[in-house]
């Protein structure tokens, strides 16, 4: 609950519209389609990601319409990673090497029966991993179409992109200061053509040194 307990970081989107009509008569099926649901202990998955209450991470069931705060839109993505250290995976990988050339009386392993031994011990030690869970807050004005999310890492960001576009069919546009100044500039008079020479990163080109003899 980072963006409601408190100071913190975020990413701001722009979601265009017009919404569809009827779109708020069947956001709960939409949300809940996409709502986290935990790491199954028989699958090999490193990632679980989803929706959750805002106000509670344990919380993936959508059938009232708590996260409804018209004209807001607020959940929670949570995201369960579990995943295997290095230096475990290479100990097991060991062992488990040693016990198979035990078995079958070799001297040596070729690189691919290695390989295939440490995918098994991956996998095998994975299910026994910890997932590590973490959860960022979301809120949406729908009316404006001003998104808050509460992370910068890019990974974690684009993530967020992708199942927001899954669950409402919207592709968002991060706001940034080259978005800002592009929207202000068609604002004040759309003729001007300076939007189009915009680029998010301009580099000055280097000016010999007038002093230089």
């Amino acid at each position: 609950m980072g963006i409601i307990t408190g100071s913190g970081s975020f990413t701001r989107y722009l979601a265009p519209g017009p919404l569809p009509e009827g779109f708020l008569e069947g956001l709960s099926s939409r949300i809940a389609r996409y709502a986290f649901h935990y790491l199954d202990e028989t699958s090999v998955d490193e990632h679980a990601t989803g929706w959750v209450n805002i106000m509670d991470m344990f919380d993936n069931r959508f059938n009232s319409l708590e996260f409804l705060k018209e004209p807001y839109v607020a959940m929670a993505l949570r995201i369960d990673q579990r995943k295997v250290p290095s230096t475990a995976l290479k100990q097991y990988c060991m062992e488990a090497e040693e016990t198979v050339k035990a078995q079958e009386e070799l001297e040596y392993l070729p690189r691919q029966r290695r390989s295939d031994i440490k995918e098994a011990v991956r996998v095998r030690l994975l299910k026994r991993a910890i997932p590590v869970s973490k959860t960022y807050d979301m809120i949406w004005n729908y009316t404006t179409g001003l998104v808050i999310f509460g992370c910068l890492n890019a990974k974690v960001c684009d993530r967020f992109a992708e199942i927001f576009f899954q669950t409402f069919d919207i592709h968002l546009q991060a706001i940034c200061p080259h978005f800002l100044a592009e929207k202000r500039i068609q604002k004040t008079d759309p003729s001007v053509e300076l939007s189009d020479q915009l680029t998010p990163w301009q580099i000055p080109k280097e000016t010999p040194d007038a002093t230089a003899g």
